[in-house]
């Protein structure tokens, strides 16, 4: 089943919300994100007794209980940890706080480090960065692009995960998955991802997805650009952010980049590291730190994000890899200094390198040769 949804990942819905999953169950126009998950079942060959088929959440669960099969989710009380395959059902506490209408349905990838990944049909990918209640509240099926299939996570507490239907699987070895799964559309840009996730500059999202679709907070992706330069440390005058404490992982990331200048920080010393990025503030600090590294500048298209409209302006997550992987294909490779170096008079063997056209030496080597030697800021 789970293989099946993940190769329709990037399938977008016609006009007035055509698919093939509403053509196969008989409603070939409407919401169709609870068709989408039994289609799936249905060519996996999952017969109705174990995974039953719906076109409506709410009835969905219920088949789900009637069979003894269904889960609360966290939010709701439950302790369940969710595993491949089950059915993730979604719904809006503030519409129905009794829990008694359903909203939305996707399968369940797997779950890492507290947070569960979903596939999903009739979707968009989701925000982390604002409130799902507030999301839901301000969204306008006039102001979005069509909707598509995608890989979405959540908080397995997450406020809008009502519960999981699990079917009678005969055999629940999970699916073995190999790369990033989830690029769906973006297959092109995998080795762009892979490339970045290995040299450590800029992390997938789990193991097995790089959600290219999805924003980038402002604190990752200062954190990546401080990667991809090598840059680390910060003078002792440098003040750090009231809103990154020292615990933060993206704190030698910001005061690295504030003592160099690459970022500056609000009127009320705030850097909102936790809100996703937008287009304009990622072109900023590149242009930023390449300034800082002596580099020319360099100017990127970064696209809005689905749901760009809410919340404040962001842009996606595969746009800001293209923009990294471009300039590390720019970063000057270091090169072995050609000639004899000496010191006073003699010839010394110093592990030299050439960067841009300047000699230098490894700050230990030197310590080595002067132990008084030390650094004034």
């Amino acid at each position: 089943v789970v293989s099946v949804a993940l190769s329709q990942t990037g399938y977008t819905e016609g006009t007035d919300e055509y698919t093939k999953y509403g053509q196969w169950y008989g409603i070939s126009k409407g919401y169709w994100c609870d068709m989408f998950v039994s289609w799936c079942a249905s060519e996996a060959g999952v017969s109705r007794e174990i995974f039953p088929y719906s076109s409506s959440c709410t009835a969905h669960i219920n088949l789900f209980k009637k069979m003894g099969r269904y889960a609360v989710s966290a939010s709701r009380g439950g302790t369940y940890i969710p595993q491949q395959g089950d059915v993730i059902f979604f719904y809006d506490p503030t519409l129905s706080p009794d829990g008694a209408r359903a909203t939305h349905v996707g399968l369940v990838l797997y779950t890492e480090n507290g947070y569960v990944y979903t596939i999903e049909g009739n979707a968009l990918p989701n925000r982390l960065d604002c409130s799902p209640l507030l999301l839901s509240s301000l969204r306008e099926d006039e102001q979005e692009p069509p909707d598509y299939v995608t890989v979405n996570h959540y908080p397995l507490d997450a406020v809008q995960i009502h519960g999981y239907g699990t079917p009678d699987y005969a055999d629940r070895t999970p699916l073995a998955l190999s790369g990033f799964v989830d690029l769906g559309r973006h297959a092109g840009q995998a080795e762009i991802f892979r490339t970045l996730s290995s040299e450590g500059i800029m992390a997938g999202t789990s193991t097995h997805t790089f959600s290219p679709n999805h924003g980038m907070t402002r604190g990752d992706f200062l954190t990546a650009v401080m990667n991809l330069y090598g840059l680390s440390g910060w003078s002792a005058k440098t003040l750090p952010f009231s809103d990154v404490p020292a615990e933060s992982a993206c704190y030698n990331a910001m005061m690295t980049a504030r003592c160099a200048g690459i970022i500056q920080g609000t009127g009320d010393n705030t850097f909102q590291p936790d809100a996703y990025i937008s287009g304009t503030a990622a072109q900023a600090i590149l242009s930023a730190a390449l300034s800082y590294v002596g580099l020319e500048d360099r100017t990127f298209s970064f696209s809005d994000g689905d749901l760009a409209y809410i919340c404040g302006s962001y842009t996606i997550r595969a746009d800001l890899a293209a923009a990294l992987y471009t300039l590390l294909e720019d970063v000057p490779l270091p090169e072995t200094f050609p000639s004899a170096i000496t010191l006073n008079g003699e010839a010394v063997d110093w592990p030299a390198l050439q960067v841009n056209g300047s000699c230098a030496v490894p700050l230990a080597v030197l310590q080595e040769q002067f132990p008084t030697l030390t650094l004034v800021e």
